[in-house]
Parts: C-alpha cells; structure tokens; sequence
C-alpha cells in the first residue's frame, strides 16, 4: 500500500479513536516495571500471580481468531503480550484489533504466564493506547537498507537495529569510564566558551558567526585548549573537558566537521607521565567497554592488555620509505609525497610534506597502540621544543591505524610562543588557512606564569568506531551532518 494511504487509513482510526473519547496521546503512563525487570525475576513473578503494567511499542502482532499476540518493547527489552476476546470482551477486543497498529505504543496491565513454547507472556486484562503513530515502521531487513537515509533518520536505525543501540551504549560506558577515571585521578571537570573572539588550539579552519547584541564576528571553537590552560594559569592544576569541536574542514570516514572530544592538562606532569597515564587509562575504559582489552578492528587484533610501544617519528619515516627527514630537502619530501599519489597544496612546509607522508605510509600500518614521538616543529607550535630545537617533546597516539591523541609537553615560554605564533601568522600570510592564529591574550596569560604541564587530546568518535569495529564516523555519532537532498 502506498505510504500516504497507509497514513490515511492510519488517520482514520484517529478519528475513531477521538471519537469514542480515548485519548490517543495520554500525559502520564501507569507502568509498573521496566520489561527487563519483569523478564530477569520472571518465575518468581509468575508464581505471586501479582499485576504488573508494563508498556512499550508494538513491535509485532499476530491474530488467531479469538485470541492475539503482540510483542512490545520499551528501552530496556522486550516481551510477548497476550490479548484473548474472553477476558477483555468483544468490544475491547474488537476496538483493539481495529485502531492498534504495528508501531503504536501501549499499555497492558494483568499477570505472567509461560506459553507451552516456555515464551514469558503477559496475559491482558485491561490496556491503553499511549501513542497512535501515523507511518509505519520500514519492514526490518528492507525498509531501511540505503545507509544515508538510517543515518537521516537515525530513530529508525536505532529502533530496528539492535547492533546500533548497543554501539551507542558502548559509547556511553567510554565516555562514563573516562571520567571516572580522571575524577578518581584529581581532576577537575570543567565548561569552556564554544563561541570564542578567536580560534585556536589547533590547525584548522573555523565556522564563522556573528554576534548581533555586540555586532561582533565569533568563531566556534576548534579546540578548547588555550581556554584549558589559562586555567593553569589560574591555579587549577589538573582540568579536563568533554568538549564538542568544530572544524571546516572536508568530510570522509575518519572527519565529521562537528565531532566530540576529550582533553586533560596536568600541572608538574611530563610526557613520560602522560603515556604511562594513557596506558592505564586505556586499559581500564577498554576492559570496561568491551569486556576485555583485545579488540577486533577490521580484521586486525588490537591488545590494549601489554605495554604501548613507543617510537620517534624521524625513525618510522626512515624505516618506511627510507627518508632521512633531518637530512632531507623540501624539494625531496615533495617528490617522496607525488609518488604516493598525495597532492599537496605549495603552502605546505617540510613538517606538513613530512607529516601528510607519514599518514599515507606509516598510520595505516601502526596496529598495536603506539606513541610516536618526537615531531617537527612547526607541526605543534604549542608544544615544548626537545633538546633537538627541531622537534618538540610530543606524541601521537594510533591503534588500529587511526589517529586517536595529540599530547605533548606544553610550551609555558611567552616569548617563544609570540615567536611560534608570528611564524603561523607568516605561513598564513602565504596562504596556509589553517594556520594557528596570534592569540595575544593567551600570551599575556603565559606571561603571568604557567606551571610545566602534560596536555593530552583525545578523539572520542574515533575511539568509539575502533572499540565498536565500526569503519565510518558517521556510524558512532547519532546525528551526523548530511548533504542536503536534492530538491
């Protein structure tokens, strides 16, 4: 039957409904128990012969002359109902089987009983409609098949893909035992602005918007890290944010332009400190998610159980693709890059060339958790230079061959921080958009004194797609930003 006449038909037992005075969309439902509830205790439920109210959408119903199952399903499970024509007389009987509709949502009170098939049944004695839907739910295994559209319309994935709720529940438990952790570690769990005068914390073009009370552009933040350690400055020393980052930037299985985050700044910590801290984090929120700490990530075993290893930047790129990057010219990373079938814009420096070959050659491969250490320069302009001023003392962290962290010592130097600042302002006076921007307001926070710290940045859609073996970060994030259709 086409879609509007099935909302037709569905309109008019509407008007039956009204007509007869039920209200097809109560306030209040007298549920009882959740059905998970009722099924975890169930003989025993069975034996006290006790009333129970449970309520839930109709998820299937099956007629056998005098007599009907359905089966309902709330958020916590579902259970099998059962409406006989004896018990409920012909009326309601009859008024059920006419004006309830695969999809509706119901209330059902009476006692537990066994089908000779040992199915948990609730046999009915009174009900109640407690909503009256007007479209059908999609048939499950071919109604709702075109990825693009479970996506636009995410509650219909999650209604009928069981593997999708739990996948959203996975992402909970990360999330919960993240800051469990870190509050069971000191920290401190802060909110800083989304909208902000000036973008920074990260390389990356913003989303522009504009105040009318002030008539004043804003910016939707990119990161909130120099908000964050402005709080160092300001004598809270161990701070964390779950926080919602914006990038204009293009879109792919790994790049949602809006996509959610976790950072930490510890004061008086190092870099040695973060990657044992990270170890024993990661060990914990994985064991908690997941059961156990090896994952299965597109066919590739994952074990978060051992001791990370741990790897310099300079060293991968030469063992991979035989580059000696401290030796090396722009001009030879340029035809390295073209080779690898990358195109590259003329504002890259030798740390992007560097950087954009070590995601081609080298991510892909590193499986086991890894902490790279040991980057350019110019790829962190917040980082802390090593005793090698051409690197700064920074890791990146990748399992399953994908980027999930930044960290790195953070450069509490004022001068040297205006120096690093003034050079992005340089590359993007010569066309890199995602330059970092001259924040003269941080550097005067800086100038009041920072105390040494550790910052650690993690990529929570990311980290849930490789705990789930998911392979788009469209699948990990409820309502992902989508194309327009076409009009």
């Amino acid at each position: 039957m086409p879609l509007d006449d099935i909302r037709d038909a569905r309109l008019e037992k509407l008007k039956t409904l009204r007509k007869s005075g039920v209200d097809a969309y109560p306030a209040k439902s007298w549920r009882t128990h959740l059905i998970s509830a009722v099924l975890a205790d169930f003989d025993t439920f069975v034996a006290d012969r006790r009333t129970f109210v449970l309520a839930g959408r109709v998820m299937a119903k099956r007629e056998h002359g005098g007599s009907t199952f359905i089966n309902i399903r709330d958020g916590s499970g579902s259970i099998q109902a059962y409406f006989k024509q004896d018990t409920l007389g012909d009326h309601d009987y009859k008024f059920f089987l006419e004006t309830t509709d695969i999809g509706d949502f119901v209330e059902v009170s009476g006692t537990l009983f066994r089908t000779k098939k040992e199915e948990p049944t609730l046999e009915v004695e009174k009900y109640r409609l407690l909503t009256k839907t007007l479209l059908p739910l999609p048939e499950k295994w071919h109604g709702l098949q075109d990825v693009e559209e479970r996506f636009r319309k995410r509650y219909l994935d999650l209604l009928l893909n069981e593997e999708v709720r739990e996948r959203f529940r996975t992402r909970a438990k990360v999330v919960k035992e993240l800051r469990n952790f870190l509050d069971e570690n000191g920290f401190l769990e802060v909110s800083t602005p989304t909208l902000q005068p000036l973008y920074g914390g990260a390389s990356a073009r913003p989303f522009k918007t504009h105040l009318n009370a002030l008539d004043i552009d804003l910016f939707m933040r990119i990161a909130p890290e120099l908000y964050l350690k402005r709080l160092l400055v300001g004598g809270l020393d161990n701070v964390y944010e779950f926080t919602t980052n914006f990038r204009n930037e293009g879109m792919d299985r790994d790049h949602n332009p809006e996509f959610f985050a976790l950072e930490f700044y510890a004061a008086y910590k190092d870099l040695d400190w973060c990657m044992k801290f990270t170890e024993e984090m990661f060990q914990r929120v994985v064991s908690a998610a997941i059961g156990g700490t090896l994952v299965t990530y597109e066919d590739k075993n994952v074990q978060f159980g051992n001791n990370f290893d741990r790897l310099k930047f300079a060293d991968l790129l030469k063992e991979y693709t035989g580059i000696d990057y401290d030796h090396a010219t722009e001009d030879e990373l340029a035809a390295k890059a073209k080779a690898l079938g990358l195109q590259i814009d003329k504002t890259v420096t030798k740390a992007g060339l560097g950087d954009e070959i070590f995601k081609k050659a080298i991510r892909p491969k590193l499986v086991n958790p890894t902490f790279v250490t040991d980057w350019p320069v110019e790829l962190l302009p917040l980082a802390k230079k090593t005793e090698n001023p051409d690197y700064v003392g920074a890791f990146q962290f990748f399992a399953g061959g994908m980027e999930l962290i930044k960290a790195f010592s953070e450069l509490n130097d004022p001068i040297d921080q205006h120096e690093r600042f003034s050079a992005q302002e340089s590359n993007r006076a010569k066309g890199d958009e995602e330059a970092q921007r001259m924040d003269n307001d941080y550097v005067e926070a800086l100038e009041y004194g920072m105390p040494p710290a550790a910052g650690w940045g993690l990529g929570l859609d990311r980290f849930v797609m490789l705990l789930t073996n998911t392979h788009s970060i469209r699948e990990v994030i409820l309502f992902p930003l989508m194309k327009p259709r076409d009009n």
